[in-house]
C-alpha cells in the first residue's frame, strides 16, 4: 500500500506546530483558499478527517481542536474560505446554481476543489454550524466523495427561521452554564480572541457576501438532503451543544428525524464547544466517526449494529 503523505519528511517538518504554521494556497471557487493538512505520526485510518468552519471562522479558530483531532491519529484536513475572487460559474452548472444557494454552493466547491487539488478521493467531514450547509451540498453533488459527517451544531435544521432571529441569535452567543464546573483556560480565552478577530476580518474583507452568506443560512433547510445522504449509505451524526442558542436543540430534534441519522447527541456546552473545550468535544467528535465506521464494518445483510448508542 503507497504510503500516505502531506510532503514533509523531517522530524521538524512533521511537529503538529511546523505543519499548522505551514499554509498551502489553492484556486478555487471562492477565491483563493488557505488550507492546513495535519498528518500525525500514526494513522488510526487512512481516510482524512475534513473539519469545515462556521461562518467568519478561519483555521486558526480551530487550532486546538485540529491538534486534539491530531492526537488521535486521525489526519486532518481544514481551509479557510476565500473572502474574494473566484468563478462558481466556471465551476458549476446552471442546474446547481438554481437548485442550491449561491454562496453556499461557492463553499461546497471550495471543499470539493481542495479536496480534488489534494487528491482526497473520500473524507469523513466534521461541519460545525454554517458548514452543515456547505458539507451538505458538497455531499449532495458528490456522495461518494463522503464517508461519514458529524454535524455538530448545524444550521439548517431548526425549521423556519429569519435573517433577522438568526442575527440576534447569534449575538448571544456565550459558553454555556453547563460548562460551569470546567475551568477556563489561557488556550479558551486565546481561542475567543481568535474567533472575535477572524469574524471582524471576515465581514471587513467583503461585507456583501458576508450578508449573503448569512441570509442563506437563514433560509436553508437541509434535513430532505440528509436523509437522501443516509439512504446513499453516508454514515451521518448530528451533536447539539445543550446551551447552543444559535441553532437550539430542542427545535433540531423535531426536525432531524431519527430514521434519516444514525444518531443525534447532546452535549453540554454551546455553539462553540467545539473550539472551546475541544479535550471534551473533539475527542467525542473523533470517537462517534470511528463508531459510524465500526457499524459500517459490523453491518449484516444491510443490518447495522446500534455502536452509537453510548452517544445517545
Amino acid at each position: 500500500m503507497e504510503k500516505i503523505s502531506n510532503g514533509f519528511e523531517s522530524e521538524s517538518e512533521k511537529s503538529f506546530e511546523a505543519q499548522f504554521a505551514h499554509r498551502e494556497h489553492f484556486e478555487v471557487a471562492g477565491g483563493d483558499a488557505e488550507v492546513v493538512d495535519i498528518m500525525p505520526e500514526k494513522l488510526k485510518d487512512e481516510t482524512p478527517v475534513f473539519l469545515a468552519p462556521a461562518w467568519g471562522l478561519n483555521v486558526d479558530v480551530y487550532k486546538r481542536a485540529i491538534e486534539t483531532l491530531s492526537g488521535r491519529e486521525r489526519r486532518v484536513i481544514s481551509l479557510s474560505h476565500p473572502r474574494r475572487g473566484g468563478d462558481l460559474k466556471a465551476k458549476s452548472s446552471d442546474e446547481e446554481r438554481k437548485k442550491y444557494p449561491q454562496e453556499e454552493l461557492r463553499k461546497a466547491y471550495n471543499i470539493l476543489e481542495v479536496m480534488e487539488k489534494k487528491k482526497i478521493s473520500q473524507v469523513d467531514a466534521i461541519a460545525h454550524s454554517e458548514a452543515a450547509i456547505n458539507v451538505t451540498i458538497a455531499a449532495m453533488l458528490h456522495p461518494e466523495r463522503f464517508r461519514n459527517v458529524v454535524y455538530y451544531a448545524p444550521a439548517g435544521l431548526i425549521g423556519r427561521d429569519t435573517f433577522t432571529q438568526l442575527i440576534n441569535r447569534f449575538s448571544k452567543q456565550e459558553r454555556g452554564a453547563s460548562l460551569a464546573d470546567v475551568p477556563i483556560t489561557e488556550e479558551e480565552k486565546e481561542t475567543g480572541a481568535a474567533a472575535h478577530a477572524s469574524w471582524s476580518s471576515y465581514l471587513r474583507a467583503n461585507p456583501v457576501r458576508g450578508i449573503r452568506e448569512a441570509n442563506e443560512i437563514s433560509q436553508s433547510q437541509i434535513h430532505e438532503m440528509i436523509r437522501y445522504l443516509h439512504q446513499k449509505g453516508i454514515g451521518i451524526v448530528v451533536a447539539s451543544g445543550i446551551d447552543d442558542p444559535v441553532f437550539p436543540t430542542n427545535k433540531m430534534k423535531h426536525i432531524a428525524k431519527l430514521d434519516s441519522i444514525d444518531g443525534f447527541l447532546s452535549m453540554r456546552g454551546g455553539h462553540g464547544g467545539i473550539g472551546d473545550v475541544p479535550d471534551e468535544f473533539m475527542v467525542t467528535i473523533e470517537q462517534m466517526l470511528s463508531a459510524l465506521e465500526q457499524q459500517r464494518e459490523h453491518s449484516v445483510d444491510g443490518v447495522k449494529p446500534d455502536l452509537l448508542e453510548e452517544f445517545k
